[in-house]
């Protein structure tokens, strides 16, 4: 288990790309590189509504920690079927979460559910996908979308995989 010690929780919260809110998101997403993967409800759900649902996705059932509304869990569903199911905590990427995430990606497609805390396994997207786009939520901003697949990226985000104390 990797954990996120305390002197990263800032420089990990800034955002890997353009945050995007409105018309603005649904445009860029429109245009997004295949596949698409987002970490995050509010994400995956956004895309849903729009008619351009994510190839991948990783979630939790809940925003900002808190447990999402029974509509929008009715939207994820039939996308979360078959879903790998992993236990991660908080400031935490449990093995079995690192795991999932490195099968949905050899797969490409699937989902992910995150019993516990799913912000951090952006890291692992960033870090091992091969190509496309993820979309992640900047809370109280909008969302990021991160172009995948390039060397810049890929290295930052294992900067940060690698800086994570192991449990």
């Amino acid at each position: 288990m990797l954990v996120l010690p305390e002197k990263l929780r800032y420089e990990v919260r800034k955002p890997f790309g353009r945050v995007l809110t409105g018309e603005e998101f649904s445009k860029a997403c429109r245009s997004s590189k295949r596949p698409i993967i987002t970490v995050g409800d509010q994400c995956a759900f956004d895309l849903i509504k729009s008619g351009n649902a994510p190839d991948m996705m990783v979630f939790d059932f809940k925003i900002k920690r808190v447990e999402i509304a029974p509509e929008m869990k009715r939207v994820l569903a039939p996308y979360a079927k078959n879903a790998f199911v992993v236990l991660s905590g908080p400031g935490q990427i449990a093995d079995a979460l690192a795991e999932a995430v490195g099968r949905m990606l050899s797969e490409g497609k699937g989902a992910v559910f995150v019993a516990g805390e799913d912000d951090l396994s952006a890291l692992l997207v960033m870090a091992n996908a091969g190509s496309g786009t993820l979309i992640y939520g900047q809370p109280d901003f909008g969302a990021v979308i991160v172009p995948l697949g390039g060397n810049e990226i890929r290295k930052k985000a294992q900067g940060f995989l690698d800086q994570m104390e192991i449990a």
